[in-house]
């Protein structure tokens, strides 16, 4: 582990990192700013390592961190904790849906399943889970053709953008202009992601649904959805069409 000086916790950022795009930041981004990674994750632990950052592995609220000024958040799986978020003079989150809507858990599946906005978002991070004041965001349109996965594509396309395009002022310390949440939205727990899964079993769960279902589910991390039927496990997943070569 490295020593850090009084004159180096006053400058630089501290990147807080989750798999898939925390990754990609690590290989497409410059990293000089960059004055510790934190993570859970293993692999990225050795990809910072490997490219010469000083790196925390572990739950962020629970680590003894000397604090930089500056916090962005690339899909860390956990919540920074009011004790911890206060330590900052800004922190930043980028977030895989389009604020107000998507707040909280799998926000992608939620606007494919729901119908409502989707995208990306560049935000303050506040107490409340992806309620903070709004930097930057780009909408990310889809139709009936896309699957989980095609739509999960697009976004993740859109949040490079936003990072390519605010890393250097985040890396530089300058403040942000922001706006406040338009008020509504959506909210999903995880819990509600794995009761709306068990639910297929339930009487009235139509063959529409079914179908819909299995079409939101065919994301990164989920091939579609398992079904249990005369006592044999099927998976129903489907691909996004593509229009014929002309």
């Amino acid at each position: 582990m490295s020593t850090m000086t009084n004159a180096d916790s006053r400058r630089g950022l501290d990147l807080y990192l989750g798999s898939d795009l925390g990754g990609w930041a690590l290989d497409h981004l410059p990293l000089a700013a960059v004055r510790q990674v934190i993570t859970l994750d293993e692999a990225l632990a050795a990809q910072a390592a490997a490219a010469g950052l000083v790196v925390h592995l572990g739950d962020a609220n629970a680590l003894v961190l000397d604090t930089s000024p500056v916090a962005l958040s690339v899909h860390y799986p956990k919540i920074l904790r009011p004790p911890l978020l206060g330590r900052y003079q800004r922190a930043y989150n980028i977030h895989p849906g389009y604020l107000p809507w998507g707040r909280g858990y799998y926000p992608v599946f939620w606007a494919l399943w729901e119908g409502t906005p989707a995208g990306a978002t560049l935000h303050e991070m506040a107490p409340a889970v992806d309620a903070g004041p709004i930097v930057a965001q780009i909408q990310v349109t889809y139709s009936e053709r896309d699957t989980g996965g095609s739509l999960f594509a697009r976004v993740r396309a859109a949040e490079q953008r936003l990072l390519s395009e605010y890393w250097p002022r985040i890396c530089a310390g300058e403040p942000l202009p922001s706006a406040p949440q338009p008020a509504g939205g959506t909210t999903h727990l995880r819990r509600e992601f794995f009761e709306l899964k068990r639910a297929v079993s339930l009487p009235g769960m139509t063959a529409e649904h079914l179908v819909r279902l299995a079409r939101c589910l065919t994301f990164p991390g989920h091939t579609g959805l398992e079904l249990v039927l005369g006592g044999q496990r099927w998976e129903l997943r489907l691909e996004p069409l593509h229009d014929p070569p002309a």
